[in-house]
């Protein structure tokens, strides 16, 4: 669901650029930024990947009347 994608890229991209400030005492370090950006990045693909496995496999209701038809 878009939805579940769109809260975890505001987590995950809202922390990346809030630790930054936090730790710099609200100035942006662009070497610190770039790495926490990446890593949300990655992490937004490694939840795609697993998440848009698991809704292929799941039950939609035109799957359920292929098999039961």
């Amino acid at each position: 669901m878009i939805r579940r994608r769109i809260f975890a890229a505001l987590l995950l991209y809202g922390f990346a650029i809030g630790s930054v400030l936090f730790w710099h005492d609200g100035q942006f370090d662009w070497g610190t930024l770039a790495v926490n950006l990446a890593s949300a990045t990655a992490g937004m693909i490694f939840l795609h990947m697993r998440w848009s496995d698991k809704e292929s496999r799941a039950l939609t209701p035109q799957k359920v009347k292929d098999i039961f038809s």
